[in-house]
C-alpha cells in the first residue's frame, strides 16, 4: 500500500487493536453550555499562541523510515533565555538518542540539546531518523540557571512524510500546555481517517477516559486505556470505536489521576492519503 498510509499502519495498528477489546458502550447526556451565554463567554485557551509561560511539551516526534521531524524553539520574550534543554523521549518514555543537525550546522547525537535565545532569536534541529521508525515526544526542561518559567518561549515540530511516489506531507503542532481534560474534533466520515496522538509527561501513570461523543452531544461510547509516565501512544479512533465511522463529533479525553496532565493532538488522514495538524482546546475554567 503506497504512500503515507504505509507508515501510518506499521505505527498504530498494534495499539488500536490492543484496546478495541476494552470498548464498553454506553449512552448518556453530556452537560451542555447554558444557551444564555453569549459565544464570547467561552474563552477557550489558545496556550501556545499567548504565550503563557506554561507550555513545555512538543506533542509529535516521529522520525525514521518515511519521517523526519524539526524541531524550533524562538525567543518572543524581553530578555534573554539562557541555557534552555530540550530532550527527547521515546513511546515507552525512555529518553530517545538521535542524530540531528542544527541550524548553526553542528550534527549532534544525543537524547537532549541546549539552547540559548536572545530577544528575537530562532534556533532549528532537523532530525532524520534511521530505516526503523521511531515516535514520542519532547519537552522543555527547567534551564539550570533559574526558574522553569521561560516567558516568551514559542516552539513547534514539523513532521514530514517523505515517499518517492508523490510529494512530501507535512504537518506542524506548536507547543502545548498539558491539561487534565480535553476536546478534540474528530472526522470519521467515508475517506479520512483520525489518529490520535496521547501524550503523558509527567512522571505518574494515570488512566484515561476517552468518550466519543457525536454533535447532538451524546456519548456513543466511553473506552478506558492507561498511559505509563512519560508515555506516548498512537491511537487509530475508529479501530477504537466503530461509531466513529462516517461521522464527525468529539473525543472528550481525561486523565484520572488528579496529579497527572496529558496532551492530547491527532493527525486527519485525507481520502488522498495527505495529512493535516490536529489540535485539542481546553474547557472554560
Amino acid at each position: 500500500m503506497p504512500g503515507v498510509i504505509v507508515g501510518f499502519s506499521r505505527l498504530f495498528l498494534p495499539f488500536a487493536l490492543c484496546l478495541v477489546s476494552n470498548a464498553q458502550g454506553i449512552e448518556q447526556k453530556l452537560p451542555s453550555i447554558d444557551a444564555a451565554n453569549s459565544v464570547t463567554d467561552v474563552r477557550i485557551q489558545r496556550d501556545a499562541v499567548q504565550l503563557q509561560k506554561q507550555e513545555y511539551v512538543l506533542p509529535q516526534f516521529v522520525i525514521g523510515g518515511e519521517w523526519a521531524s524539526t524541531i524550533k524553539l524562538t525567543n518572543r520574550g524581553t530578555t534573554i533565555l539562557t541555557a534552555i534543554p530540550v530532550f527527547l523521549t521515546d513511546n515507552t518514555g525512555k529518553l530517545m538518542r538521535a542524530t540531528f543537525q542544527l541550524s548553526d550546522g553542528r550534527t549532534i547525537t544525543d537524547s537532549s540539546f541546549t539552547v540559548t535565545l536572545p530577544v528575537g532569536a530562532l534556533v532549528e534541529a532537523i532530525f532524520e531518523g534511521e530505516r526503523d521508525t521511531q515516535f514520542g515526544h519532547a519537552f522543555i526542561g527547567c534551564p539550570a540557571t533559574g526558574a522553569c518559567e521561560t516567558a516568551g518561549l514559542y516552539g513547534e515540530v514539523g513532521l514530514r512524510n517523505r515517499n518517492s511516489t508523490r510529494p512530501d506531507f507535512e504537518s506542524i503542532f506548536p507547543i502545548e500546555q498539558p491539561f487534565e481534560t480535553q476536546y478534540l474534533l474528530f472526522d470519521g466520515r467515508i475517506g479520512f481517517t483520525t489518529l490520535l496522538y496521547l501524550v503523558n509527561p509527567t512522571e505518574m501513570d494515570t488512566g484515561v477516559t476517552l468518550d466519543i461523543v457525536n454533535t447532538s452531544n451524546r456519548v456513543l461510547r466511553s473506552l478506558n486505556l492507561t498511559l505509563r509516565a512519560g508515555e506516548s501512544q498512537l491511537q487509530t479512533l475508529h479501530a477504537l470505536s466503530a461509531e466513529t465511522i462516517g461521522i464527525q463529533g468529539t473525543v472528550v479525553i481525561r486523565a484520572l489521576n488528579s496529579r497527572a496532565f496529558l496532551v492530547a493532538t491527532g493527525l486527519r488522514i485525507t481520502p488522498s492519503n495527505s495529512f493535516t495538524p490536529i489540535r485539542a482546546f481546553v474547557p472554560p475554567r
